[in-house]
């Protein structure tokens, strides 16, 4: 997928898609993109060793810039639903 014809859709359905502007704004994360990554972080720990070492609820962290772009795309989804 294209980076910029993304970041068009995203526009075009009025979806914030800078994280920083996500964080400031205290935007939730999508409730699918929570369970994704839950399901996630359970497995790499219990299959790889925690190889990924994912984290959540920090400036920063790895598992929080992989919460972000997944409720962006989910968020993307449902709105290109409708």
């Amino acid at each position: 997928m294209n980076k910029d014809k993304l970041i068009e859709r995203c526009k075009a359905n009025n979806i914030v898609f800078d994280i920083n502007e996500r964080w400031e704004q205290g935007t939730e994360h999508h409730p699918e993109a929570v369970q994704i990554f839950d399901m996630i972080k359970t497995s790499d720990f219990a299959f790889c060793d925690d190889h990924f070492g994912w984290k959540s609820g920090g400036d920063g962290d790895n598992g929080e810039a992989l919460l972000y772009s997944l409720s962006i795309m989910l968020e993307l989804r449902d709105a290109e639903k409708k």
